[in-house]
């Protein structure tokens, strides 16, 4: 199943910046040089997830699915753990190093229990805002689905993406703004693993698409983040 997905709640909300305050540390804009950083949890079995800062307790329970969209940080090196629900589960921890004006997203991956890849957390630094020619939007493919080597996308009936590998993102994908139909396939065969799903690309515009889910109980899913 293929489906578009909105912003969630933001994980860098109103517990993380107390802490982040009372460490010292400061919000800010990225007109101040602040950093940008968003969580998207594409856990599929792994419940929520609870965000810790210097030990403290910030953020629980961030469900399969859902983005904290960005929050502007000011630059600096913060201590950060990522546990899925339940004892002994601990997906990331490390001292997080945000640089001035950089945009990054922990993306946490994989399987809570055994038997397939491990769950873990990747920090994946981004460009800075994709320059983009007049009309123009701009789409980028994480394949973050357990048991699926590598997927192409699919744009209306050409392959617009090849082969990203599990745990891999794609180069920008750039198209003129307007409606399009996406879905997922399996490298240089015919055969689709779902869809596919409407798409309205907005003018100026950068998207990031995340594969997540398990073919095995046929819950891959395409899920869509407005990169701003």
């Amino acid at each position: 199943m293929i489906r578009r997905r909105q912003l969630g709640r933001f994980v860098l909300g109103a517990g993380i910046l107390a802490a982040l305050l009372a460490s010292g540390c400061r919000t800010g804009s990225q007109d101040d040089g602040a950093a940008s950083v968003r969580l998207i949890n594409a856990v599929p079995d792994a419940g929520g997830l609870d965000v810790s800062v210097d030990g403290k307790r910030v953020w629980s329970r961030e469900q399969f699915h859902s983005s904290t969209g960005y929050k502007n940080v000011s630059a600096g090196t913060y201590p950060v753990q990522i546990d899925a629900e339940g004892p002994g589960t601990t997906l990331l921890t490390k001292l997080l190093v945000l640089g001035k004006k950089q945009r990054y997203t922990l993306l946490a991956l994989g399987q809570a229990r055994r038997g397939g890849a491990p769950a873990r957390v990747q920090v994946l630094p981004e460009e800075a805002k994709i320059a983009l020619p007049p009309g123009k939007a701009a789409l980028r493919l994480i394949n973050a689905a357990p048991g699926t080597a590598a997927v192409d996308l699919v744009v209306n009936t050409i392959v617009g993406l090849k082969s990203v590998g599990y745990g891999r993102r794609s180069a920008p994908l750039l198209l003129a703004s307007g409606h399009y139909t996406v879905q997922l396939a399996v490298p240089g065969a015919a055969l689709m693993l779902g869809g596919p799903v409407s798409l309205d690309l907005a003018p100026g515009q950068s998207y990031t698409l995340i594969a997540m889910g398990r073919t095995s109980n046929q819950s891959l899913s395409l899920e869509v983040y407005p990169d701003k």
